[in-house]
């Protein structure tokens, strides 16, 4: 009996769409290696209120290697703001990145970015859908952003949008603990003079006069071992990263043909009673275990393409709708019956 109650209470659909804790699988952490600057820019917005109570949105852009990061307050969300904020101020000041990375919001996947990114020879990506971790170098400076907007002077945090570009030079001027350097000086070779070099004196005057090419070359060979430095710092933190996260890993990789229910994302509001699984059933189709990326087919053909670690495997239930279609089948079955009776009884009269 104890047998019984367990697998019954197992199988059931209530508590498995409202009790299963989520996520209920957790995939290894995939580190995206770079190895160059402008070799992946990653794009995101961060919003938050004035002094007026008013939602202002910031365009968030960092560069993935020199950890280098701008932010530029916008007007509204939309692919335009987007477009003329990266062709002025990244672009036209940077060159063209090899690859943009963003979340998969309408304005980032919209025509008019991807006609731009076209016209300037710029591939695309983006993360799987309800899982900001695949753009965590963003994710961590909008954190990071918030933080230092946050311990402002209370005169100055009201007005936080004017304090946004000497907030961002400060981050950039500052030793990145993953690479070693500061992204400042990753991008451009140099030390930025600061207000307090000048305040002290400690501006390093070099009397060795040199001319374009000799500064050119010291320049490259310093960018070049500065380049392979940050690259070992990198991947060093990067091991460290993913050993502390891999610590919590739990479920098992997914095969094609299981059955999965996907995390209830899209319900708005608090959703203190929301059920933590959406109860459509989905298949998975395709998998790369290499990114753990799985894509899934429903029972009317849509296909999504999400991340393990939203998805609950449910292979061990019964098939419910082979159950269904038999019922209906004998109900239909049962009606011929009923009227090959009928016609028959006609035929006798």
């Amino acid at each position: 009996m104890e047998h019984d109650i367990r697998e019954y209470v197992k199988c059931c659909q209530r508590c498995i769409l409202t009790k299963t804790p989520e996520p209920s699988a957790r995939a290894p952490l995939q580190s995206i290696k770079t190895t160059t600057p402008m070799e992946l820019v990653c794009l995101d917005f961060w919003s938050a209120e004035d002094n007026k109570q008013r939602s202002v949105d910031v365009l968030v852009v960092t560069d993935h290697f020199t950890k280098l990061a701008h932010a530029f307050p916008c007007s509204n969300q939309k692919a335009k703001q987007v477009a003329k904020k990266l062709w002025d101020n990244i672009f036209c000041v940077y060159g063209f990145p090899q690859r943009i990375h963003t979340d998969q919001g309408t304005n980032f996947e919209s025509t008019l970015i991807a006609e731009l990114l076209i016209l300037a020879g710029v591939a695309k990506s983006h993360t799987t859908a309800y899982h900001p971790m695949g753009n965590g170098e963003t994710e961590c400076f909008n954190r990071t952003l918030g933080n230092m907007l946050r311990s402002l002077p209370l005169k100055e945090k009201h007005n936080w949008p004017a304090q946004i570009q000497t907030l961002t030079f400060a981050y950039n001027a500052t030793v990145h603990e993953t690479t070693g350097y500061a992204p400042f000086q990753l991008m451009f070779g140099r030390i930025p003079k600061l207000p307090i070099d000048v305040m002290f004196g400690q501006v390093s005057h070099d009397p060795v006069i040199v001319d374009y090419s000799s500064y050119a070359t010291s320049l490259m060979t310093y960018l070049h071992e500065a380049t392979q430095i940050a690259q070992k710092h990198t991947e060093k933190q990067q091991a460290k990263q993913a050993k502390c996260y891999n610590r919590k890993i739990k479920g098992t990789n997914l095969n094609i043909g299981d059955r999965v229910l996907l995390a209830n994302k899209s319900e708005r509001g608090k959703r203190k009673l929301a059920d933590k699984w959406d109860p459509t059933v989905y298949t998975v189709q395709d998998l790369n275990l290499q990114t753990n990326i799985y894509k899934l087919i429903d029972e009317e053909g849509k296909s999504k393409v999400v991340h393990r670690n939203l998805m609950l495997d449910i292979s061990f239930l019964p098939v419910e709708s082979n159950q269904h279609d038999e019922s209906i089948q004998s109900n239909v079955d049962d009606t011929e019956n009923e009227s090959c009776s009928i016609e028959s009884l006609d035929q006798l009269e």
